[in-house]
This record gives structure tokens, sequence and C-alpha cells, in this order.
């Protein structure tokens, strides 16, 4: 037997010679069941033609090497010869560097080759792939297109390297000894991503994903060839969209080599559920990100400010707000529908007046706080309905009417927007309130009134709606995420009015919101992004910051340890490293680094700027875990990318203007951005970077 041993001598690899062939196990140290244990001829396979498949043919004419922390394997696959190099590194993962050279002098066109790491199924195996699988996406729309796995022979999803935040494959399973003791065990493997750029420019990359059969899960990393929901060739383009695709196979002359490295982890989790959380930590070091900073708070703060004040709209019937499209640019109101404004979500038109005020106050500018008050007034004024505590969510100033989000046809009150513009007014409020300024007594009696609505608008479950009917009714019973922002809504609402009843209600409603989604992630966080129904960024990044207004209240250790839960959530979306783009791309031309940069969904494979930056970073501060700070920070500063700081940069004329996706894979059109700007992309970032400027460092 050949083994070495991680440096902290708490971890083994093992090559054993066994009349089947030789055998690889990982273990930790005292631990009699191993992590993984499997025949290096069942681990690489090899394809040679269209459709590609995953037979391993094995290895023959083997050949092993061990030396001080090293063992080194050779041996021939097909027309191949193979070497494989097992070492721990500093942070204790066992690396395996291989590589697949054609030493004959035949040309092999059209190959597939990779490793398969294959785990016994146990029944209740949770697989988190980044930003693609959480527990296969249980709260998913089944009627839409997203990743998937299926159960079937060969039935899988693997996709590009460059589609992973962080590139990798987690399974976690029950413990079969122990497991009320040990709670559970996972196993994780993770690329280094490497790539091969052609002769035209275009940027190849490996793939990554997972296979589940009946009795057999397979972790798979492969030279590029995809699958998407058990469909080979297939990738995954637009919202709800696939298409054939003819690239990841690789034709190897004679002489050339294709070499790839990963990084495999294992151990514990005290708690079932929430093995995606080594993948964060070992990501941070594994890939030890660094982000781009183009631009100072205070650029970005010109920059936003000089957008905001572009949304700035009013008419003839006293209707004053932030319009969520603007027709300032040449190419007009991209979005083709009248000038509005709309009341959260993708508008953001109260927090636009947040941001107003706070430039006001700061600036002893009388004007910015008139705004303010003014879009706060109208919509007050003019949203409700004749159901106490519903309002509208959007006005049109074409026609001067109102507009309401739908569900099955049926106009409705969205939880998650409603929520949001509340908590808005709230801040509003005490923005005002810590300013020396008298906060309208029509403002409180607004908070009121939606904080009694909110405290009888739960379902039997304990938790909101994602969407209310106009009669206050729910209009689905599903459990979903999407109704934190209300909860959050009455966290601020209770710092403006002191009603003990309303944060006692918020905190046994968060309680619920653990049990239901953080506990155990069987059903993780979902549908807070309106139009995918899918497990989703945004769902989660309301989880947190709700317990982070809890904690900021309470100082309760118990709501510091679910934002730290949520937070690492949060992050399996964030990009730990910067993948390369086409030569021509914009991204290419500008430098673009992902690095920071949030994904939105399971649905939406693009980055953009919905993030709570200030909010990680602070909590960071408060709780000395530098890394939520830094990763704060960082987060901030990378969508400093993307600005337009001149007209006619990335295709704008008004300057601070913001593309809202950025497409770092083969959703939509990879190395580039779109036109599309509704106004929560300048919410957002000078939403955070005037906080940001007005905390000392």
């Amino acid at each position: 037997m050949y083994a070495i041993v991680s440096r902290n001598e708490r971890r083994r690899a093992e090559i054993a010679i066994t009349q089947e062939g030789m055998q690889l196990t990982m273990r930790n140290a005292g631990e009699r069941t191993p992590f993984f244990t499997g025949l290096l001829q069942e681990m690489f396979c090899y394809s040679a033609g269209r459709p590609w498949h995953t037979v391993t043919p094995g290895l023959k004419d083997t050949q092993i090497y061990a030396q001080s922390g090293l063992i080194r394997i050779c041996g021939a696959l097909e027309g191949l010869h193979v070497t494989l190099s097992l070492a721990f590194d500093e942070h204790h993962l066992l690396r395996m560097d291989v590589s697949w050279e054609n030493r004959t002098d035949c040309m092999l066109n059209e190959v597939a080759v990779g490793l398969l790491f294959t785990l016994p199924k146990r029944g209740k195996e949770k697989v988190t792939i980044p930003h693609m699988i959480y527990n296969n996406n249980p709260s998913s729309d089944p009627n839409r297109v997203v990743p998937r796995l299926g159960v079937g022979s060969g039935k899988g999803f693997i996709c590009e390297e460059h589609r992973l935040p962080i590139p990798c494959v987690n399974v976690e399973w029950a413990d079969p000894v122990d497991p009320a003791e040990t709670g559970a065990r996972y196993f994780t493997m993770f690329s280094i991503p490497n790539y091969v750029e052609t002769a035209d420019g275009t940027v190849h990359y490996g793939s990554l994903g997972a296979i589940q059969e009946e009795s057999r899960f397979v972790a798979a990393a492969l030279s590029g060839v995809l699958m998407f929901n058990g469909e080979k060739d297939t990738y995954y383009v637009a919202k709800n969209k696939t298409e054939p695709y003819h690239g990841g196979y690789l034709d190897f002359a004679p002489g050339y080599t294709l070499t790839k490295s990963y990084a495999l982890d294992w151990g514990f989790v005290s708690r079932p559920g929430h093995a995606y959380r080594e993948i964060v930590r070992k990501g941070m070091e594994l890939y030890a990100p660094e982000g781009k900073k183009p631009l100072s708070l205070e650029e970005l703060v010109r920059l936003k400010t000089n957008a905001l004040d572009d949304r700035w709209r009013t008419d003839g019937n006293g209707a004053a707000g932030y319009v969520k499209f603007t027709d300032s640019n040449p190419f007009g109101n991209v979005s083709k529908h009248p000038l509005h404004y709309m009341y959260g979500w993708t508008g953001q038109c109260l927090k636009l007046a947040w941001c107003d005020a706070k430039l006001g106050f700061e600036g002893g500018q009388e004007e910015r706080i008139s705004r303010c008050e003014r879009a706060v007034d109208f919509y007050l004024r003019e949203s409700r309905t004749e159901f106490p505590g519903v309002r509208h969510s959007a006005y049109r100033l074409e026609d001067g009417t109102w507009d309401d989000f739908h569900w099955n046809k049926q106009p409705v009150t969205s939880s998650r927007a409603y929520g949001e513009t509340m908590a808005d007014l709230a801040e509003i409020a005490l923005l005002f309130r810590e300013s020396g300024r008298e906060v309208p007594a029509g403002w409180i009696c607004a908070l009121r009134e939606s904080a009694n609505f909110f405290l009888g608008g739960a379902l039997p479950s304990g938790i909101y709606p994602a969407a209310w009917l106009m009669d206050g009714q729910p209009a689905d019973t599903m459990i979903t995420a999407a109704g934190l922002p209300c909860l959050i809504a009455l966290v601020k609402t209770y710092r403006i009015t002191l009603e003990k009843r309303v944060l006692d209600h918020a905190e046994a409603m968060m309680q619920r919101y653990y049990e239901l989604h953080a506990e155990t992630f069987e059903r993780p966080f979902a549908r807070s992004t309106l139009d995918a129904k899918c497990e989703d960024k945004e769902a989660g990044m309301y989880f947190f910051l709700a317990v982070y207004e809890l904690f900021l209240l309470t100082r309760d250790d118990r709501y510091s340890e679910w934002a730290e839960i949520s937070a690492d959530w949060l992050l399996t979306f964030v990009y730990m490293w910067n993948p390369a783009y086409n030569q021509g791309s914009s991204f290419r031309n500008t430098d673009f680094s992902a690095v920071g940069w949030p994904g939105v969904s399971v649905q939406n494979h693009h980055l953009d700027v919905f993030f709570p930056t200030y909010e990680f970073w602070q909590f960071g501060r408060l709780t000395g875990k530098p890394h939520y700070e830094r990763w704060g920070r960082m987060a901030l500063d990378a969508m400093g990318q993307g600005i337009c700081t001149k007209p006619g940069e990335w295709g704008f004329t008004v300057v601070g203007e913001q593309g809202e996706g950025f497409f770092q894979t083969h959703w939509n059109h990879r190395g580039h951005s779109n036109k599309w700007n509704p106004s929560w992309v300048i919410a957002l970032v000078l939403h955070n970077a005037l906080r940001f400027r007005d905390t000392p460092a």
C-alpha cells in the first residue's frame, strides 16, 4: 500500500494494489469508514466521437512511483498516455494533477476525457453545484427549464467551468455509522480552471457536474463536453431556453498534452444540509480571490448620482418619483413600456428617494430632500387600494394610472416588492429623524398600517405568501422565502414606533423561516426573483438581511449564527475566480474581472449588482469575522466595472448608467453586458456606496 498524509496528519490518501486493480481510498486519520473508495480503472473515462460517453476502459501498463508526500501513477488509456500525481497542499486538500498526452503518430479526433468519482447512493444525498443545483432545486417551477439531476443510466448535469462561481461539485450524506453524533459527511471535488485558446481567439474550459443513477452518484470532471438535464451536447443559453452545443470535444494531435488540476476535500458537518459552507471556506483558500477596484467610493457616488438625477420625473397631476427606465439615451427606453415608477424589486423607487435625501442632508441640498418628500408623499397618497394595507405597485406617467403585479392573470401585491418598499419608507423616516428633521405623521401612519397588515397576513405555515390578492388574501400557499422583506419592514418599523408586538411577531416569524429553510436546507432559499420562480440569491439575501437587522437590535447570538449560515450560502453565488474571455469581447478588451460579482439564480446565469455589500462588511466588523468584511467591500468594488464614466461607454450616453446583466458564461452573450438598465441598478450601488462613505473605516 502507498499512502500520503496531510501536513496536519488528519487526512490520508492510499493506493492499494488489489485483485480488481489499483484502489484509491480517502479517509481521516483514526476513521475506519473512508469518505471515498474507487478503482482507478473506473475513474478515467475516454470517449471518441459524438455523442460522448463515460466509458472507463481502464488504465493499462500502469506504473506507480512514491516519494515523501507524493504518489505518481502512469498508464495507457486507449491512445493516450496518462499521468496522475497525488499530493496534499498547504490547505490539506488532496491535489490531483492529471495529464493526457498523445504519444502516438495518429490524430485522435473528437475526444472527451475526464475523471469520475463514484459514490454509492445512500438515500438522502444533498448535492450542491454552486449557482446551478441546491438539493436538486426543489422549489423551482417544474414547467421551467432549470438545472436538475434526473435519475437514469448516464443521466446528469454537466456544465462549463466558467458557469460556476466556485468550480466544484459537493455531495453530502448522512453518516451510516453514527448519524446522530457526526451529523453528516461530505465530499467535494474542486477544479482549478485552466483554458485552451484556439488560433481564432476562442477560449475553451473544462466541464464539471454530476450523474445520478439508481445506485450511485458520480461527480464528473470532464474536458469540456456538456449535458443539460440528461441531454448530451446541450447547453442553457437564456431564460427557459437550451440549444445544441457543438463544442467541448478535443482533437489530440501527435504530441498534444491536456493538463488539469483538481483538489479534493472531505469531512464532517455538524448540521445536515450545511456542507455547502465547506465549499466556501475551502474555496477562499484555494482560489485566493482578489477583485478589481476601478473606482473610488467618491467616483461611484458621483456617477450613480448623475444617473439618479436623470431618473427623476414629475407630471401635471402631482406625480413625483424616479422612473424605472430612462428615455434619455439615444436608443430610447429599452423596455418599450411607457415611463413608469415601480416600487420595490426592479424599480426601487423609494430606495432612490432615500439616496436623494441622503445626498441632500450630506450636501445641504434642500431640493434633493424635497424630491424625496414628494416621491414618498405621492406614493403613500395615491397607491392605496380599497383594502387597508394593500397598495398598488407601479404608476404609469403617460396615462396617470396605477398598475400591479399579476399572478395567474390576477392583480396581486408582491410580498417581496411591497416589503422592500415599506422597509425603504422606514429607512427614510429614520434618516429624517437622525438628521434632525420631523418625520411626517402620515409616514408613520402608513408604516403602522402596513405593519398591521403584515401582522395578520401570514399563511398557516407561519410565513408570508409570495403575493396577496388585492383583497388581502394569499395568492398562493407555497412555502417560499419570497416574503422575507415584509419581515425586514416590521423590524425597521419597530425602530420607528417601538411597538413590542411588532418586534415579537418578527422574531417569531424569523424562527419559522429558519426552520423551513436554513436549519437543514431541504428547502433552500427560493422564489424571491419574481420572474424566475426558483432557488435564487435574493431569497437568501433577504434572509441574511432580516437576521442582520434583528442582530443589530438584539445582539442575540442566534441571529449572528443564522446570518453566517445565510452569508455562506450567498457566497456560493459569488465568483472566487476570473474566467478568461474570447478575443474581441468587451470583457477581454476592458480586462473585466468576475471576482466578487454575484450571480442571480439557478435560472438566470449572469452577474448583477443585487447584493448586500454594506451589510456583509458591517456584519464582519461587528462580529470579528474579517472574511465577510472583505467580501462586502470586494463585491462593491467589483461592481464599479461596467459603469458608463463618459458618454458612449458600455453603450450608454448618460454617465453613471450600467447594464443589469453581465454575461460571464454562455447564458446570453458571453463576454458582454446588456443595455437593460432598470433603476435598481442605480439604487443598489448608490445605497451601498453612500453608507460605506458614511461609516468610518
